[in-house]
């Protein structure tokens, strides 16, 4: 794996537990780009809907940094986190709400699903929509490890 160039690496004493936790924690403070700086390996896989998005951090960040930026407000909401530490990887939804310059709302209906390494996430796949629904129906939240398989 590709060490990680955009933040320090983790310490030694933090479990994965620790690092999701912290990645949510910024998610939930509205810091999506510093959560994403802090436990995104450079080397990241990510995935919308199972089509590839960006095969490394530089081009996922390139893709969502101007859908962030516009927001002028985030009010993070992330709910229904399970971390699997056997099998080092985690789900969780993301209902967050956004509002832009023009006083537009957004509200983020997903799931996402991470698979990590060294303390940094190597894979992220996003779902959202009729895709989201069938994986929440087959039971992801209660068992993340239905997509090793």
């Amino acid at each position: 794996m590709e060490e990680n160039k955009n933040n320090l690496p983790p310490s030694p004493h933090q479990s994965l537990k620790d690092r999701v936790e912290g990645q949510v924690a910024m998610l939930m403070n509205g810091k999506p780009l510093e959560a994403f700086d802090s436990y995104f390996s450079a080397a990241v896989m990510m995935f919308a809907n199972n089509d590839l998005f960006a095969s490394d951090a530089k081009e996922g960040r390139r893709k969502q940094e101007p859908y962030i930026t516009s927001a002028v407000s985030i009010i993070g909401r992330i709910t229904d986190v399970n971390i699997v530490e056997s099998q080092n990887i985690c789900v969780f939804r993301n209902l967050s709400r956004f509002k832009t310059a023009d006083d537009t709302e957004y509200q983020i209906n997903g799931l996402s699903w991470q698979k990590w390494e060294m303390g940094y996430v190597v894979e992220e796949r996003y779902y959202d929509g009729e895709l989201m629904q069938k994986l929440l129906s087959d039971g992801i939240l209660e068992n993340p490890g239905i997509l090793l398989t």
